[in-house]
């Protein structure tokens, strides 16, 4: 029951801060919306998931398992289905100028905005429990 609760919590804090902060996931930012999307992610991730590896397993073999982010994109666009207030959408990136390194604006579609998404959540989520992890030692 803790591992649950503590999947839970990482997918509550993880949805909150990239909904926050990345504007191709538009949330909301209230408790209900964040908890069925965790506990919805959670079960996607436990249940689902792992179907989806075995169907795309071929495919993963003979590309040395480059399609394993498409397993994220999947997963993601069955969340938005399942969840009500969760949405991938496209926007504009206004560009980022730092210490001389310049990226200019640029406009981001949706397929790469669903890719940019999984990633960072993905990358979130595997922070937090980094940060709350159990030493065995």
């Amino acid at each position: 029951m803790k591992i649950f609760l503590r999947h839970i919590f990482v997918n509550f804090v993880a949805f909150y801060l990239l909904g926050v902060s990345y504007p191709g996931l538009q949330v909301d930012l209230n408790t209900k919306t964040l908890l069925t999307a965790s506990i919805i992610w959670f079960l996607l991730n436990k249940i689902i998931k792992p179907i989806i590896k075995l169907l795309l397993l071929p495919i993963n073999l003979i590309t040395l398992n480059l399609f394993t982010w498409l397993i994220g994109l999947i997963t993601l666009f069955l969340l938005q289905i399942f969840a009500d207030g969760i949405s991938v959408k496209s926007f504009q990136f206004q560009g980022l100028d730092f210490y001389g390194f310049i990226i200019p604006a640029f406009f981001v579609n949706l397929f790469f905005s669903y890719i940019i998404t999984s990633v960072l959540l993905n990358w979130i989520h595997s922070a937090i429990f980094w940060l709350f992890r159990k030493d065995t030692e």
